[in-house]
């Protein structure tokens, strides 16, 4: 480093630590960067709770049904024994918690996580019947989202790095001193070059830093499960910041006015963060509009207009076989039980009637997915939050990928019960350690869109920075 760049960061340091508005924006900006951290780490240990509360209920409800076998244990309880060993009630009552569990770094980007449930109890019922009855959620809070660290890195620090740089330049003009930065040896470029690099190291670092602390608290950053997770986050912050200095190095280039800096800057912070996405939404739905009114039926609860018609019932079996070879064979009229497996025959039946609806229904959000992902490459603000989902895995396809899990997870339910409840069988106290567990296979192409992501935020600031020093370059000629 020669001696005129030290004098420039020197001089710039100095210019930083007298200017109180810009330490009182750095202290306020690391306060938000604080408070998000918390906010996000108090959300997720919320989730966690609830897991646990709900791994705990599901856990005491199956050790009942078990030790119920156990006569010298429970000798007066004839009812809880004929709910465990009896496949007639345990397929539509006995429940099973699929749980989404959130990555250590969900904290840092919430994501989807407010959006869709991270766990489904299941039994035997029908699956979409379970799948699309919500709870109830404050719409206000779901539409404005979590003040999370993503949010703080994506939206505030670029107004940081506006507010800090917009007149690195202008402010020299109007104050007469560019004049005697001509008369130096050193260019006006490097000049420029040199002091964004300084604030580029300053902000950067206070976003590195802010990221370390919520990647510690949020989980230990060096275990193997984590490394690469948190070295990626870094990655991108770094990446994040080096486009909007790159932008923003590209206006400067102009050699206009503070005002006309600040105007510019701005306006691409609403047009990348606000416009863009607001008119991509419009046109998505409009492009793909959804009409969920169908799936709305599939939360009310029905059954056969006449239970005891049997002409009804040998109607629904026949259509069940059809769907279920592996019980052709079976009499279910002629057996015991016989209503139970009708109505078992009647909900499996509702999911085959719904499941063309709802395939359709996950289509076209799969399509709506995939064509937003064509235009992320004009936004670099919104594919970084794409990408910091996908780190902490809060995407859209991670949901996506345990809804499709949940249906594979439902099939094993049902087979558990209904292959003792038609064929007649008890369940053994042995049985429950073969029930069915909820198994999601790691969506390991995310690496893969992450580095796509990382590629198209690089050239798109290559590209303003590569502009910015040509025009530049012939400007001062």
């Amino acid at each position: 480093m020669d001696k005129v760049t030290k004098t420039i960061i020197r001089y710039e340091w100095a210019s930083f630590v007298r200017n109180k508005f810009q330490l009182l924006l750095l202290a306020i900006i690391s306060l938000f960067g604080m408070y998000a951290v918390y906010y996000g780490t108090s959300v997720v240990n919320g989730q966690l709770k609830t897991i646990a509360d709900i791994q705990k209920i599901e856990e005491n409800e199956f050790h009942q049904y078990q030790i119920s076998f156990d006569e010298e244990l429970n000798p007066l309880d004839p009812i809880g024994r004929n709910m465990a060993s009896d496949p007639s009630s345990a397929w539509s009552r006995h429940g099973y918690h699929a749980v989404l569990f959130p990555h250590k770094y969900a904290a840092l980007a919430i994501g989807q996580r407010d959006l869709h449930p991270y766990y489904n109890r299941l039994t035997g019922m029908s699956l979409y019947y379970q799948l699309f009855e919500n709870e109830i959620a404050n719409p206000v809070k779901l539409y404005v989202g979590n003040f999370d660290l993503s949010f703080v890195i994506i939206y505030l620090f670029p107004l940081l790095i506006i507010a800090f740089t917009f007149g690195l330049y202008s402010i020299e003009k109007e104050s007469g001193v560019l004049a005697l930065l001509r008369i130096q040896s050193i260019s006006i470029r490097k000049i420029i070059v040199t002091r964004l690099l300084f604030y580029f190291i300053l902000i950067t670092g206070l976003a590195l830093f802010i990221s370390l602390i919520g990647l510690f608290v949020s989980g230990n950053m060096f275990a193997d499960e984590n490394l690469l997770a948190a070295l990626v986050w870094l990655a991108g912050v770094i990446l994040y910041c080096a486009f909007w200095f790159s932008l923003m190095f590209f206006i400067i280039s102009f050699f206009k006015s503070s005002a006309f800096n600040a105007i510019c800057a701005a306006g691409c912070w609403l047009l990348f963060l606000l416009v863009v996405p607001a008119i991509l939404n419009v046109w998505m739905t409009t492009k793909f509009p959804i009409d969920t009114t169908h799936l709305a039926e599939l939360t009310r609860r029905t059954g056969l207009e006449n239970e005891d018609d049997e002409e009804e019932q040998a109607e629904v079996l026949s259509e069940f076989m059809k769907y279920n070879p592996q019980y052709k064979d079976i009499d279910v009229l002629s057996r015991k039980n016989r209503y139970s497996k009708v109505y078992a025959a009647f909900t499996s039946l509702k999911d085959s009637h719904s499941k063309k609806d709802v395939d359709a229904y996950s289509l076209q959000i799969g399509k709506r997915n995939q064509w937003v992902n064509q235009f992320l490459w004009i936004n670099p603000a919104v594919n970084m939050q794409d990408a910091f989902a996908l780190i902490s895995k809060t995407d859209l396809n991670t949901f996506l990928n345990y809804q499709s899990a949940l249906t594979t997870f439902h099939k094993k339910i049902t087979t558990f019960y209904f292959d003792r409840l038609f064929w007649d069988k008890p369940i053994t106290q042995e049985d429950y350690s073969e029930r069915p567990v909820f198994i999601m296979k790691a969506n390991e192409e995310r690496w893969n869109m992450l580095l796509y992501s990382f590629l198209k935020i690089t050239l798109i600031s290559l590209f303003f920075g590569i502009m910015g020093f040509m025009k530049m370059k012939k400007i001062t000629k």
